[in-house]
């Protein structure tokens, strides 16, 4: 492949500051880095209001992990201006698998209620408004206002009638590609940073580049070209979902997209030729000692965030998902993680929820706030660059990429809930866009997308008939 110039990093250098809370097909299970820069002391703005006299000043988060640091973190800047506006937290602790059971007896019962769940692209919208977890946000956001307007658009697609239930805070890219340059260099490959710049990173590129890298294997070694959290990223790049949101509020199955199959077929043809190490692998490090190139997961994986940031004596590169070439839209494609949360059902304390979503947003948004973190996880991630800061930064820019979420995963539990009745760490739809990609762990069969097809094509249908039925009556009751 021919090699490429590296543009200037300045021209991809873009300062959209999030949290890096990356997902993958596990979490962190240890988000408390080592910190070695100090809390920067963040002066309030005076477009939010203090939470007013008389008021409940104190929310309740139900999560499985406290908003509030730990000895060894560093309290975020959202929450230094939510305590400065008068504003405390507490904290419901619950686990992966208990959050959903423990939120719906809360609510039941109207014990212990909490004001605060984090939105989650499984069950949270619509099937949990639905089911009445969570009520409508349009006395606490105005998507008018200036702080707001930026995310009106991703905020209607997630409206029942005239009410709102999701204000969105940040985005994420909720996977990367991370290489190992040494393995690039000694194959003779073309650094894809370079060919991101170029407008050259591309799925066929990268199978071509893993066909090279496996094919120059010695005798007595194996190597992998992938490994990680990539099916679901690399269908959505050409734009498609396996479920769509129809102009009327109502669902679709998309699942017989020619679009989808033909990736899919492509990940199955991946695993045939040997390119896929299927095992789960949950860092960047172990991937590499493992001679995989090509280690596609969300930011923890190799960040400080989940103390597994490169040290001195490695070499790494990050790059988005690759592009498909079948795609025509104007902007390109980013799988997104959503940072939000939900008002629940039964929470009273409408002015403080309110400043706490000021807050946060503007954590988010402000050129201050956002230089801050970026000079903050700079400190803590020594062997990333700011160029590497930069790229990862670039793609989860609203008003750059499409941020794309399936309703596939919030359509019933069987589709979206990970702990419930379909398979073990996986509901439906995560199921679905992983299926063709290494042996399913129950049957121990590696499925053709046309064997899955004729085998859920139905299933998918009948839970969107439910929630399209579901959704009805809960507008009329309205």
């Amino acid at each position: 492949m021919k090699k490429f110039k590296r543009l200037l990093a300045g021209i991809m250098a873009f300062t959209l500051c999030l949290a890096f809370v990356g997902c993958g097909e596990e979490a962190s299970t240890d988000d408390a880095s080592s910190v070695k820069e100090e809390t920067v002391t963040v002066i309030s703005t005076d477009d939010i209001e203090d939470i007013p006299d008389g008021a409940e000043t104190e929310l309740l988060y139900m999560g499985v992990d406290d908003l509030n640091p730990s000895s060894t973190q560093e309290k975020s800047t959202a929450l230094n201006l939510f305590e400065d506006k008068g504003g405390t937290i507490s904290w419901s602790r619950v686990t992966v698998s208990n959050k959903f059971t423990k939120l719906a007896a809360a609510v039941t019962s109207g014990k212990d209620v909490p004001d605060l769940f984090k939105y989650e692209l499984g069950m949270t919208f619509p099937y949990q408004v639905i089911q009445g977890f969570y009520q409508p946000i349009n006395d606490v956001v105005d998507f008018d206002n200036a702080l707001w307007s930026g995310v009106k658009d991703n905020a209607d697609q997630y409206m029942l009638g005239d009410d709102y239930y999701v204000a969105p805070i940040n985005y994420s890219a909720s996977s990367f590609v991370f290489y190992n340059r040494d393995f690039i260099t000694d194959a003779g490959l073309d650094d894809p940073l370079d060919l991101y710049y170029a407008g050259e990173w591309t799925i066929d590129t990268m199978e071509e580049m893993m066909s090279e890298w496996c094919m120059g294997a010695a005798t007595d070694e194996t190597r992998y070209g992938i490994n990680g959290y990539y099916a679901m990223h690399l269908v959505q790049k050409t734009g498609e979902t396996m479920v769509v949101r129809n102009d009327d509020g109502t669902y679709s199955s998309n699942i017989d997209s020619a679009k989808i199959a033909s990736v899919q077929e492509r990940i199955s043809d991946w695993y045939k030729n040997g390119y896929v190490l299927s095992d789960w692998i949950g860092s960047a490090r172990e991937a590499f000692s493992l001679n995989v190139l090509f280690y596609p997961m969300g930011a923890w994986a190799a960040t400080a965030q989940g103390n597994l940031a490169p040290k001195d004596d490695e070499n790494w590169g990050v790059v988005p998902i690759p592009d498909d070439a079948t795609y025509e839209g104007d902007k390109p494609i980013t799988t997104a993680d959503l940072e939000a949360y939900m008002w629940v059902k039964g929470s009273e304390k409408k002015e403080a929820v309110k400043v706490f979503y000021e807050c946060y947003r503007i954590a988010a948004i402000d050129p201050d706030y956002q230089q801050n973190t970026k000079d903050k996880w700079l400190a803590n991630n020594e062997n990333w660059t700011e160029e590497d800061y930069d790229v990862m930064m670039a793609v989860s820019d609203p008003d750059e990429n499409i941020m794309l979420f399936d309703p596939a995963f919030g359509l019933s539990a069987l589709m979206g809930d990970d702990y419930g009745s379909f398979r073990s760490g996986s509901g439906l739809a995560l199921w679905l866009y992983n299926c063709c990609k290494e042996p399913d762990q129950v049957d121990n069969v590696v499925y053709t997308w046309t064997q899955i097809k004729e085998a859920y094509s139905s299933v998918v249908d009948g839970e969107i008939d439910t929630i399209n039925s579901e959704l009805e009556e809960f507008l009329k009751a309205s």
